[in-house]
């Protein structure tokens, strides 16, 4: 059994690799807006060290987000976000705790499924794990929105 936070959870790393490489591409880069665009574009300045080496052990591919969303422009070149992945697995303790604080404005959680998921997901055990970031630099070469 693992924790994160709080939460216990069982994960099978080896079978959520498997199913991320049956994927093309998440769901930030199957959309046209902006605000995915420019995650897409940002992604690489976005997430922590520990949040991508966490990511690894879990087996999720962070380029394959289920979700990832614009929440509002914070100030010039700085951007709230915040989204998801998913895992097999499920929680064994959960409730409703702190996020996880990996510093810079980044935060993440552990949630039973109930958002939209990868087609390739669909129908398995998953945990959800979400992200929040308040320093996403704007990184398209058009005017951010305000």
């Amino acid at each position: 059994m693992a924790t994160f936070g709080k939460w216990r959870f069982e994960c099978d790393p080896e079978a959520t690799r498997v199913v991320y490489s049956r994927v093309d591409r998440g769901g930030a880069e199957s959309c046209s807006c902006n605000g995915c665009r420019n995650f897409v574009a940002a992604r690489s300045r976005v997430f922590p060290e520990t949040f991508l080496e966490l990511l690894a052990t879990l087996g999720v591919d962070p380029l394959k987000d289920a979700e990832a969303y614009h929440n509002a422009r914070l100030a010039p070149g700085r951007h709230d976000y915040g989204g998801w992945y998913h895992f097999i697995g499920q929680l064994t303790v959960d409730g409703d705790f702190a996020a996880v604080d990996f510093g810079n404005g980044f935060t993440a959680s552990l949630c039973k499924a109930t958002a939209p998921r990868l087609k390739s997901f669909e129908g398995l055990p998953v945990v959800q794990l979400e992200f929040h970031s308040e320093s996403v630099p704007w990184a398209l070469p058009e005017p951010e929105p305000m």
